[in-house]
């Protein structure tokens, strides 16, 4: 049986490559083409793939935050122009690390990895893991669980991400882009400085929000109250 093959790269050069050499393996198929994260993720609702190809930076997202909603467990192999990456690869668990440009003999090692451990695509896993994130500190990259991250708060030169539990960490990003990454999630800027996961609000009152774990209190941003009154309808 053939190995059904995504990629998942907005380079139409290097998608043009990757799908040039696919066609060099008889036990490969190429089923599909995503150019952003969107596009990604709602393939990934729908469909099952032995392989991804999986280029780290979209135009909308980051690669390695569609590994929750892969299904099947697929092998995958990262595509990336920056090395920088090479060690996330590691974190993720991919097979392997291909910078760009692709060589063909490099792609094949890769390729003879994957046959040597990937899980076939009709096999479905239990249960599936719950949606987490990588983010940066430091020099670590560090798994989080979505499901336990209370809020995040906006410092002077990162972002402090508070865990259920009394966990944090402090991590090389900008509060707009983690809001952005997490909004699917459930998030909400609620404040300049703040972005709250909506399943963990108790109660709203005197524009503050208290959690219904954790101590602090999360001050309301005047710019953002119409957001919390719709929410609160």
């Amino acid at each position: 049986m053939k190995k059904k093959v995504l990629i998942v790269d907005d380079d139409l050069l290097v998608t043009a490559m990757l799908t040039k050499l696919i066609s060099l393996y008889p036990a490969l198929e190429l089923v599909g083409h995503c150019c952003s994260f969107a596009e990604a993720r709602q393939f990934f609702e729908k469909e099952l793939v032995d392989i991804v190809l999986l280029d780290m930076e979209l135009s909308d997202g980051y690669g390695f935050d569609l590994i929750p909603f892969m299904s099947g467990e697929p092998a995958i192999i990262v595509i990336t122009g920056n090395e920088d990456y090479a060690f996330t690869a590691f974190e993720i668990g991919a097979i392997d690390f291909l910078k760009k440009p692709i060589l063909p003999n490099r792609f094949k090692k890769s390729i003879d990895k994957i046959f040597e451990r990937v899980q076939p695509a009709n096999t479905v896993p239990a249960e599936k893991e719950k949606p987490f994130l990588f983010v940066k500190s430091g020099v670590k990259i560090i798994k989080i669980e979505i499901d336990k991250l209370l809020y995040a708060e906006a410092l002077r030169d990162y972002i402090k991400l508070v865990l259920d539990g009394n966990e944090t960490h402090l991590v090389n990003f900008s509060l707009s882009e983690l809001s952005r990454r997490l909004a699917s999630f459930g998030f909400l800027q609620v404040h300049r400085s703040y972005v709250v996961g909506i399943r963990h609000i108790k109660q709203v009152q005197d524009d503050i929000i208290y959690l219904q774990a954790g101590n602090t209190p999360i001050p309301i941003g005047k710019t953002y109250k119409s957001v919390i009154g719709e929410l609160l309808k």
